[in-house]
């Protein structure tokens, strides 16, 4: 199981790094889990394959981070959203707004892809442009 889990999640950075996000989807109740699982929520099978999500959601609630971890010290303050996505999975991530933008309730949002220092892309949420 942990080679299955490790392979997993490298599937999934590897989707962030082609500027998509994949979840799991159960081959036998097609219950979608984002981000990816080795075993379905729903019916808890094990017989799992990928598929592309929608890059598209909702914010449903957000923190202002301040005090932030070493890594991310010169970004503070920041703000870490959970976007609920159109299939109506969750995912955390850092909201980047526009100058003199609020975070607002049900706001819409994308996803957008940034390169990180370590050279790896990270998922961030942006506001979403029609």
């Amino acid at each position: 199981m942990h080679r299955e889990v490790v392979q997993i999640v490298k599937s999934y950075e590897d989707a962030i790094n082609q500027n998509r996000i994949i979840g799991s989807i159960c081959e036998d109740c097609e219950t979608i889990s984002v981000p990816p699982r080795a075993v379905c929520k729903k019916c808890w099978s094990d017989k799992i394959d990928f598929t592309t999500v929608e890059p598209q959601g909702k914010l449903i609630t957000w923190t202002v981070i301040h005090i932030a971890p070493p890594t991310y010290v010169d970004k503070a303050p920041y703000i870490l959203g959970i976007v609920e996505l159109l299939n109506g999975e969750r995912l955390t991530g850092l909201l980047r707004l526009p100058e003199g933008v609020e975070p607002e309730f049900d706001m819409e949002v994308e996803a957008a892809f940034e390169e990180s220092l370590e050279g790896a892309q990270r998922l961030r949420w942006i506001p979403y442009h029609k």
